[in-house]
């Protein structure tokens, strides 16, 4: 989970078209029919391999993710992972089409793993949210509801892949010090969490058992979830429809915690925003119930304040703390003031 735009620190740490060895290049050239002109570096994401937006000299566009396996093992097996699962969406999902994917091996064991997928014309959604932007997400979450899941890709279930991420508050209420706080002392957030220790102390049982009884019960189901959805997973066409991008991390389950995602990603940008008007934005016919949506918002919080309580790991860029800490920051400042 991270935020929808990335630091000057972390674009400078993210690898670019440039940095990418020439046999990957020709790769991408060769399958674009064309040699490359153009390579916009994309800032969103914490990953630190290439994201780059190509352009050919015969104006073919495409967008490419490559990463060094040898650095990087971890993140070059979510590329195999999301080339596998978004290839075997049917054409008509609103996700971005495969066009190739490859391993590079090197003689001495190195190598790189590339993903080249459909440049989708488009932009990810305002910050904060636009209402007509939430709602054009929520209708490509129900039609991806009714996408019949391939079986050969052998997804975890959600509830066995997220429950563990969704009931931090029962750690959490063993108590939270200042010295849990390590890490977000350099962040723009820590005062703000300081202040907030006495009610995340006062309210970390009560909200686990809240999180117990309307969530992680309620995860089961057979659709594709994505499980990391929020603005800069999204894209929006210029007629308004959304695109869902970046599915490494896909389930099976209960597609409702999506919708929850990008309804607790809108309350964040916008202080403003209540849970109620994003509700009524949704369908109808497939909206999650409202305590749903209510436990997921307190997860969630539980989520940034205990993964920010954590080391970072070695495989994201330095903005993933501070981003963590203000996500936390300002899903607790809601809870704290009954916003929920």
């Amino acid at each position: 989970m991270s935020d929808q735009t990335a630091s000057t620190e972390a674009i400078s740490q993210r690898a670019t078209w440039a940095d990418l060895p020439r046999s990957v290049q020709a790769w991408v050239e060769k399958e674009l029919g064309s040699p490359v002109v153009g390579a916009e570096s994309q800032s969103g994401g914490y990953s630190l391999g290439t994201t780059d937006r190509l352009v050919t000299a015969s104006g073919r566009r495409a967008f490419l993710k490559a990463v060094d396996a040898s650095l990087h093992p971890y993140t070059a097996d979510l590329h195999r992972q999301e080339g596998r699962i978004t290839a075997s969406f049917p054409s008509n999902t609103p996700t971005p089409a495969i066009l190739a994917t490859r391993d590079f091996s090197g003689a001495d064991g190195a190598g790189w793993v590339a993903l080249l997928l459909e440049d989708i014309e488009g932009r990810h959604p305002a910050n904060p949210w636009q209402k007509e932007e939430l709602a054009a997400v929520f209708r490509a979450l129900e039609s991806m509801s009714r996408v019949p899941v391939d079986p050969s890709l052998n997804l975890p279930a959600t509830e066995a892949d997220l429950t563990e991420e969704l009931i931090f508050w029962h750690k959490l209420a063993r108590g939270v010090t200042l010295e849990h706080l390590v890490y977000v002392q350099a962040t723009d957030s820590y005062q703000q969490l300081v202040q907030l220790l006495p009610f995340i102390n006062q309210k970390a049982a009560e909200f686990a058992a809240f999180v117990d009884e309307h969530l992680v019960a309620h995860l089961a189901g057979c659709s594709y979830v994505h499980t990391d959805l929020r603005g800069d997973n999204i894209l929006i066409r210029p007629t308004g429809e959304a695109v869902l991008i970046d599915w490494p991390w896909a389930t099976v389950g209960n597609i409702h915690i999506d919708w929850a995602s990008v309804a607790t990603d809108a309350l964040i940008a916008d202080p403003e925003l209540t849970l109620a008007e994003i509700y009524e934005l949704m369908p109808a016919s497939g909206r999650p119930a409202l305590e749903f949506l209510q436990a997921t918002v307190v997860a969630l919080a539980g989520y940034y304040l205990y993964a920010s309580m954590q080391k970072p790991s070695e495989s994201t860029n330095a903005s993933l703390v501070n981003m963590r800490a203000h996500r936390a920051s300002a899903l607790l400042t809601r809870l704290v003031q009954g916003k929920n």
